[in-house]
């Protein structure tokens, strides 16, 4: 008896132990994900992006109809004059300067926003709002960071690292799981200066992390791999990346 006991208390700390080690790997891979990738797997389980589209998805509209906007600059700005009435058309429907004063010449549209204020909460919201002004490109940047962001979309970077290079897109056979947002925390791991910066667009991936077996291990086995640009952008381009990527991090709320 008493060694099924010990057996029995043995297999139990086995199992807890096991419990444990896979929560602490899904916290490790799971806890550097950003705001705008929580608001991209949000906005998908609250059903915006069935009205809304994805971001960047062009989403045809009769305007008689009212409807939901695509998260274009020009959509999102005719109807949102302040990241507080971002928050306030996710939580209420509608700002509330377009609640108190109607324009009395347009009729009420028929498919309108709902209001999410009971299901979402303060943080929730906080991400949906980074995941439409990442979409948007709502905040005014520096001329020089405003064309490295737009190259940046000519040159498809935001199709794998998310809206404005913010998502931390999913990535099977990746180390972490995803690809790694240019806000994260993961950047600076990666990126260690200008140099590597230039080696990730024009080769590919770093040398630093070509040599470390474990890195090479992770980056040939995932899905998604860092494409290598080469000549197809210079030097002069780089820099204008490396200004938008310099802005965006300056600008990132504290972990």
């Amino acid at each position: 008896m008493q060694m099924r006991g010990i057996r029995r208390v043995a297999i139990m700390s086995a199992v807890a132990g096991a419990i444990g080690a896979a929560v602490g790997v899904h916290w490790w891979r799971t806890h550097s994900i950003g705001p705008v990738e929580r608001g991209v797997r949000l906005a998908a389980a609250n059903g915006c992006l069935v009205c809304h589209g994805a971001p960047g998805q062009r989403v045809d509209l009769d305007r008689g109809l009212g409807g939901a906007p695509p998260f274009t600059l020009d959509e999102v700005k005719s109807r949102a004059r302040t990241e507080e009435e971002l928050r306030e058309w996710i939580l209420d429907g509608e700002p509330s300067r377009l609640r108190e004063q109607p324009d009395a010449n347009v009729d009420p549209a028929i498919i309108r926003m709902p209001s999410f204020r009971r299901h979402l909460s303060k943080g929730e919201a906080t991400d949906l709002v980074a995941l439409v002004k990442a979409s948007s490109d709502f905040d005014e940047l520096p001329p020089a960071a405003a064309g490295g962001r737009a190259l940046a979309g000519r040159l498809g970077c935001f199709g794998c690292h998310g809206p404005g290079g913010q998502g931390d897109t999913p990535n099977s056979g990746s180390l972490k799981g995803y690809i790694p947002s240019w806000t994260g925390s993961d950047f600076d791991e990666l990126v260690r200066d200008s140099r590597e910066l230039r080696e990730w667009i024009h080769d590919g991936t770093p040398e630093r992390l070509r040599k470390n077996p474990v890195a090479r291990f992770f980056l040939e086995r995932q899905t998604v791999r860092m494409p290598a640009y080469g000549d197809r952008v210079t030097a002069e381009e780089i820099d204008a990346i490396e200004s938008y990527i310099r802005s965006l991090r300056s600008a990132r709320p504290p972990s």
